[in-house]
């Protein structure tokens, strides 16, 4: 607990426990102590209520009868003192509101500080008060903990003790029984309430959830949140106070707008709170969707349900401080929802919180890590090849539809212009006649709330508004027209500033703080020195200190940093802008060479990171990532030859940042292009640092690995050690797989026979390496069979199970690495006995075939759930299932064709993109099956599906061509077997002679 917030937790739970502690009075003038555990029952010492039935107890809201409905023991005992434990439980006739104390689990150590609250007649004051005793926990003492260090004086007896440590209250005071020498106390510890009244102490923990003020108190929540995630509860930075005259930029960017339901934020919340262990969703939809706002309203309404829940600051979870943090958060049992918005530039961060809290984090936690991103690969493909698989079981992939399905456009337009109009103190306008069906065209929520905005801009000023062009290039001029009017207003000797050119290059210094974030004060005001003189050489000079004063005018961060352009696109289209005109980026391979090259750290990682936080928005602007992305633009030529120049002047830094970012966009080919001259000559030193970054997986940078890795397997070793050639046989394998990417199959080829000559020899010299041995071999076995060499892949492929199933045995289950090892071998194992099934199908072999698929399969399930484990026992599953059917074994063959069905169902509601395609093949083969077995009328409601499924998928292939024409076929002939869809024929055979007619 942070020094900071302690005082203040020490007075919520003091304010808190005083509530609940009540007066227990009896006939006469007897009394003492008791404190609510719910609303209608309160805890207190039997001693204090021994001889009655009933008592009056004192409430903040006045007396209320009760009735001691239980007593612990039954009989007070013959000691001098009432009998272990003490204590008894009554029941107020009239319930209060509240639900009570917060009980503990188990009794504070020696030496733990605990506060009571009572009432005695000891205060300065006459009759009796409310009173408070601090002790000190001295140790056990028979079934009792002996208390120490204040007086414990009468009255006090039952009152609740409360452990400062965890917040909750650890058990019942019992007094000391020598009013002679009251010094220190007894403790009835609260393993003995939980004992005596186990129904009461159970109602008492459910109601105690995060959310409540007590749990909340106790665990720090709001500090956690805070220290976690920042002030904001949930929701995206806030680039200034929502009271301050926002920019049109900000309007878009910061919720001005009410937020309008969508089915997806009811859809996240259930994700979130539901039992099973899905721990991370990607969900990416193009810029402008509405991500980041579904994604903040989500966190605003899990924190007002008990969570934790936000936006992830920037390199946050590198820092093992922050890491250490959400471990502790989690292991106090609160729910978490981690967002990273920009996902796609945040690899390591993901990955390094994902295995912080895999390997940290309490053994059952709810955490949620919701990513956002414009795609969803190659990111998740990135993901799946950096991360242990155990650690994302039942990942879901979420396309967001771009506009909400609940509101139309039209409505959208009309409400927003409402909103915007009202804000901007012109609630008069109305909305120009052609809004609504201008909005209809709108692709994305952002195009139809820049649209309204725009109108609104527009009309105030008194102009007439245009229904064409871009709506948020449109605000993008507004936004830079409230820019200009501030520097002119602020620097008005500023002679480089001053008239239309001036206010061009203003332009190009408000895209400083958009493409080098978080830069404090002095190194952003360095920095706009260090561009405006790269790329204006010879021009008069710029009072930086008064234009980082405008900046921070408009876009306030905190710690006294400027906030980026936002929305995104936004500042797309002024990277856009700036690069396609000299007089906002003079010299514009200069302008980004010092972009590029912000960083002054002494690290080439951390150069090499800054540099791809850059490259990424640039990558955004150049039209590299998915749908709606700016093929075309007359700003590309410009930015590509900045970039090439840039690069040029220092490959070392940004080369690798190059090969970063395009590693994670999915159409990085402009950066391919980029990138092969210099590879083409780098030196070797370049080239390693280059492969370092490759990703290890398809993608964009295909071609430039190809081309990295065959300069680098090309040159001579100085020496060959075993290090060395590991690291050889690593890149042919690599050389291999992306040379098969890219269509070179004979190369591809050629490097898988090196690789596994390699290996052999790796394997045979020092007796180790057997899994690089083994992953060489099925390599090679998978393409001999692309090439027709069946019988050279059958025999590759049984010595690469065999490798497999020996790495197998020498991996026992374990913890850790140990655990994480054994998964991916049992994974390898069953994915080439999957593979070795295929050849032996295709060589006519089936009942080996079928031994092998169902070893395969049984492999798979041994695994722990996962991303990769799910994948493998599709393939596998499917393999087996052809297998069945060609042996003849039809209802094992209907068995496992839907179980293959079943899974693909789960994996295609959650992975739409990845797995939708595969789901009508997989209908189909199960259908097929069930043909075979005779159940026409199972297999008749399977092709229908299908059917359906393929007439509404995207994209129509060959092979979803054939598909569809085998599932009409065998539809039309099944009518005349199932007598209840004979009615149906005309349909499928009318549907069968359009498709048969159509070109392919």
């Amino acid at each position: 607990m942070g020094s900071d917030d302690e005082p203040w937790r020490r007075r919520e739970l003091i304010r808190l426990i005083s509530e609940q502690t009540v007066v227990v009075r009896t006939e006469g003038s007897g009394f003492g102590t008791g404190f609510l555990v719910s609303g209608d029952t309160v805890l207190t010492c039997a001693h204090v209520v021994h001889g009655h039935t009933s008592v009056q107890v004192l409430t903040g809201g006045g007396a209320v009868e009760a009735e001691v409905v239980a007593t612990a023991p039954e009989s007070r005992g013959t000691g001098a003192v009432h009998g272990f434990p003490d204590l008894a439980c009554l029941r107020l006739r009239t319930p209060v509101p509240g639900i009570g104390v917060w009980l503990g689990h188990q009794t504070p150590p020696p030496g733990d500080e605990v506060v009571v609250h009572g009432f005695s007649k000891h205060t300065l004051e006459p009759g009796e008060q409310p009173d408070t005793l601090h002790l000190v926990v001295a140790g056990q003492s028979s079934r009792f903990v002996r208390l120490q260090w204040d007086m414990v004086v009468q009255g006090f007896s039952g009152g609740p003790v409360l452990d400062m440590r965890t917040g909750r209250v650890c058990g019942v005071l019992k007094a000391s029984r020598d009013e002679r020498s009251p010094q220190g106390g007894w403790l009835v510890p609260v393993e003995a309430v939980r004992d005596h009244f186990p129904d009461l102490a159970e109602r008492n923990s459910r109601a105690h959830v995060p959310g409540t003020p007590w749990c909340d108190a106790a665990l720090g929540r709001a500090r956690r949140q805070n220290a976690l995630f920042g002030a904001s509860r949930g929701g995206p930075r806030s680039a200034r106070d929502t009271s301050a005259q926002a920019t049109p930029a900000q309007l878009l960017a910061h919720g001005v707008m009410p937020f309008v339901d969508r089915p997806e934020r009811a859809d996240l919340l259930a994700w979130c709170e539901g039992e099973a262990d899905h721990r991370l969703r990607l969900l990416h939809a193009p810029g402008g969707a509405g991500k980041t706002r579904l994604a903040a309203e989500v966190c605003g309404a899990l924190t007002r349900r008990g969570w934790i829940a936000g936006f992830v600051p920037k390199d946050a979870p590198v820092r093992q401080e922050w890491l250490e943090q959400l471990a502790d958060a989690l292991d106090t049992g609160l729910s978490a929802l981690v967002v990273f918005d920009y996902a796609q530039a945040r690899l390591e961060e993901i990955v390094a919180l994902l295995e912080h809290v895999d390997r940290y984090g309490p053994e059952r936690m709810r955490l949620r890590l919701l990513l956002l991103a414009r795609s969803d690969e190659p990111l998740f493909e990135a993901l799946r090849s950096r991360v242990d698989d155990p650690v994302l079981p039942e990942t879901s992939v979420v396309a967001l539809p771009r506009t909400i399905d609940t509101e139309g456009n039209p409505s959208l337009a009309r409400r927003a212009f409402a909103v915007f109009a009202d804000r901007l103190g012109c609630g008069w306008l109305s909305p120009p006649g052609r809004l609504a069906a201008r909005a209809e065209w709108q692709d994305s929520v952002l195009d139809v709330l820049a649209l309204a905005l725009d109108a609104v801009l527009t009309l105030r000023q008194g102009h007439t508004w245009l229904d064409r062009g871009d709506p948020l290039e449109r605000v993008c001029d507004h936004e830079l027209r409230g820019w200009h009017a501030l520097v002119a207003a602020e620097l008005p000797g500023q002679a480089a500033l001053a008239g239309p050119s001036g206010a061009r290059l203003s332009d190009g210094l408000l895209l400083v703080p958009t493409l080098a974030q978080g830069l404090a004060g002095p190194a952003l005001v360095d920095l706009l020195q260090r561009v405006h003189a790269a790329a204006f050489p010879g021009m008069p000079p710029v009072h930086m200190i008064g234009v980082h004063g405008c900046l921070r005018a408009l876009y306030p961060a905190p710690d006294g940093r400027v906030a980026p352009l936002e929305p995104d696109r936004i500042g797309e289209i002024l990277v856009r802008r700036v690069l396609q005109r000299p007089e906002s980026s003079g010299r514009a391979s200069a302008y980004l060479a010092e972009l590029l090259n912000a960083s002054t750290s002494g690290s080439p990682e951390v150069r090499v990171s800054a540099a791809a936080d850059t490259m990424e928005t640039l990558a955004r602007a150049r039209g590299c990532t998915a749908v709606g992305r700016i093929e075309s633009h007359p700003s590309h030529a410009a930015l590509d030859s900045a970039l090439r120049e840039a690069i040029a002047g220092r490959p070392e830094v940004l080369l690798p940042a190059l090969t970063i970012t395009g590693g994670l966009v999915p159409h990085a080919e402009p950066l391919a292009a980029l990138a092969l001259p210099f590879v083409a000559d780098g030196s070797r030193e370049l080239l390693e640092s280059v492969d370092r970054h490759l990703p290890d997986y398809p993608s964009g940078l295909s071609g430039v690995a190809v081309a990295v890795l065959s300069r680098l397997l090309a040159s001579a070793e100085a020496e060959f050690t075993e290090d060395r050639q590991l690291l050889r046989l690593q890149r042919l394998i690599r050389y291999s797989l992306r040379s098969d990417d890219v269509g070179g199959r004979d190369t591809a080829l050629a490097a898988a026979r090196e690789a596994a000559d390699l290996s052999r020899d790796l394997v045979q010299r020092t007796g180790r390496h057997l899994a690089e041995y083994a992953t060489a071999l099925n390599n090679l076995s998978l393409l001999l069979h692309r090439a027709d060499s069946t019988v050279s892949a059958l025999a590759e492929s049984r010595t690469a199970v065999a490798l497999y199933e020996q790495l197998l045995a020498q991996t026992p289950p374990g913890t850790g690495q140990a655990a994480a090892r054994r998964q991916v071998f049992l994974l390898n194992t069953a994915a080439a006995l999957s593979t070795l099934a295929l050849l032996r199908l295709t060589d006519g072999q089936v009942h080996a075939a079928e031994e092998e698929a169902h070893r395969s399969v049984d492999l798979c399930r041994t695994a722990l759930p996962g991303v990769r484990q799910e994948d493998v026992l599709l393939s596998c599953l499917e393999v087996l299932a052809e297998c069945r059917q060609r042996t003849g074994m039809v209802s094992e063959a209907v068995h496992t064709g839907g179980e293959t069905v079943v899974l693909l169902r789960d994996l295609a509601e959650r992975q739409p993109e990845r797995y939708l395609d595969r789901l009508p093949t997989a209908l189909y083969r199960h259908a097929r099956g069930l043909i075979r077995a005779g159940a026409y009328r199972e297999a008749y409601l399977v092709l229908r599906e299908a059917v359906v499924m393929l007439g509404g998928l995207p994209g129509k292939g060959s092979i979803h061509r054939e598909t569809r024409l085998r599932s009409l076929r065998a539809l039309a002939e099944l009518c005349t077997e199932v007598a209840e869809f004979s009615h149906e024929r005309v349909t499928w055979v009318t549907e069968l002679e359009s498709l048969t007619h159509q070109a392919p």
